[in-house]
Order: C-alpha cells, then sequence, then structure tokens
C-alpha cells in the first residue's frame, strides 16, 4: 500500500484497528451469549436430573 502522505495512512490504519476492535467485541459478546446460553441449558437438564 502506497501513500503520498503519512495522513492517509494513519487515518486508513486507525479506520482498520477500529473494525478490528468492533469484530473483536461482537465475536466477544457472541460468544459471551452461546457460553451464558450452555450454561442455563446444562443447569436446567441437571435440575431436572436431581429434582
Amino acid at each position: 500500500m502506497i501513500d503520498d502522505t503519512n495522513k492517509t495512512s494513519l487515518r486508513i490504519g486507525g479506520k482498520m484497528s477500529e473494525q478490528g476492535a468492533d469484530k473483536a467485541g461482537l465475536a466477544l459478546v457472541h460468544y459471551l451469549g452461546i457460553a451464558a446460553v450452555l450454561c442455563s441449558v446444562a443447569t436446567i437438564i441437571w435440575a431436572i436430573k436431581w429434582w
């Protein structure tokens, strides 16, 4: 990637890192949601088993 000025590459780099942070945050929320669902399902199954 060749840029005329440092400003342009800085702006592009900033945008890319922002997107990366957004994606990482979304993935984290997604996986935490899955983990929460799995935990609640496991708890329900365990509760029914030991009722």
